[in-house]
């Protein structure tokens, strides 16, 4: 795992290095700063991490947008990376790199989070108000986005290469979710991920799984059983997905590779050993190949001001036999790296 602090330590030193021999030089960094933007409720920012990354622009209710602007303050975050000065909400965060970074003029990853509709109401959702739980595909309430997207790949300001991530909200629930998806798909994308709650299916999603060159799915059914699934996404629908996961690891050869069974530890409902068991035979009955063990953001994130939650030891006793049972199905562990962090630091990272 990166090494924050000696990275901080070294970049100084490194840096002076470099620019006397005229050199590029290691730097401290990552890829959303270089090439990221995310599209949130109200702002345009370089990425979703769990510091929310350079801020572009803020307040934002559908006006014309300055891309040219937006370049000149990301080609001034990646000067001051280059002598060692991290934004403000950057430091700590778990997507930092220290490297010798490639230097490119095109946007390469883009994420997709600027709606808050669901299908479900999950007991953890960040949103947590029952009042984004529709039945039906609605409009984003903040802005549309389709148009900025093809603004972008018709002025070739995205790789061909770029990576496309939606988060949500449950895409399948935004009206212009599968446009967005198709618009990419016809001009040129590297890798496309989706997040959702698999309660409602998407052609958009079955398309990307026939033709994106790298695609995954990732759903969160944190359940073995249909009660306790209804306790913790308050709809029952724990059926319907099962249905429709089977649906979309039919579609194509490359779907059987592609989704992502997570689970997501909320105290008292799911987190033990026995509920996790239930849900990992479950999944590997599915065939489902990858999976992930997340800890409850609305505890762990520094952005809910939370005193100092420290992580409970069962939860190592459910991750020691998450571990040996993924290893015994033959399952790969995606477990993204802030829970990796929470779990080793036992509680809320260090300079998060």
């Amino acid at each position: 795992m990166f090494d924050f602090i000696k990275g901080i330590i070294n970049s100084q030193s490194k840096m002076q290095q470099s620019t006397e021999n005229n050199e590029s030089a290691e730097y401290l960094s990552c890829k959303h700063l270089h090439g990221g933007i995310t599209f949130m409720h109200k702002a345009f920012r370089t990425c979703c991490s769990n510091n929310l990354g350079v801020t572009f622009v803020d307040d934002y209710k559908g006006e014309e947008i300055n891309w040219k602007k937006i370049a000149k303050i990301r080609s001034k975050v990646i000067e001051n990376c280059k002598k060692g000065i991290l934004p403000e909400n950057c430091k700590g965060c778990v997507d930092l790199e220290y490297k010798n970074w490639e230097e490119h003029k095109l946007i390469d990853n883009i994420y997709i989070n600027h709606w808050d509709h669901c299908n479900c109401g999950c007991v953890y959702c960040v949103a947590g108000q029952s009042q984004f739980l529709v039945s039906e595909t609605r409009p984003s309430r903040y802005y549309r986005l389709f148009e900025h997207i093809q603004e972008l790949y018709n002025n070739n300001m995205i790789s061909k290469d770029v990576h496309v991530e939606m988060v949500g909200g449950d895409l399948t629930v935004l009206d212009e979710a599968d446009d967005i998806i198709n618009l990419c798909l016809d001009n040129g994308v590297g890798e496309m991920a989706f997040h959702s709650s698999c309660i409602f299916y998407s052609k958009g999603i079955e398309r990307a799984l026939k033709e994106a060159p790298s695609v995954s799915l990732d759903f969160s059914l944190d359940s073995a059983d249909r009660l306790l699934y209804k306790k913790i996404k308050r709809i029952d629908a724990f059926d319907k997905v099962v249905d429709n996961i089977k649906r979309y690891m039919s579609c194509s050869e490359k779907a059987k590779e592609a989704l992502i069974a997570k689970y997501i530890i909320v105290d008292g409902l799911n987190d033990s050993v026995e509920e996790i068991d239930k849900w990992l035979k479950l999944i590997h009955s599915l065939g489902i190949k990858m999976a992930k063990v997340d800890v409850n953001f609305r505890k762990y994130f520094p952005e809910f001001g939370h005193s100092n939650p420290t992580v409970p030891q069962h939860y190592y006793d459910m991750m020691e036999h998450y571990k040996k049972t993924i290893d015994e199905f033959g399952i790969q562990d995606r477990c993204w790296e802030f829970t990796k962090r929470v779990l080793k630091e036992g509680g809320i990272p260090k300079n998060s």
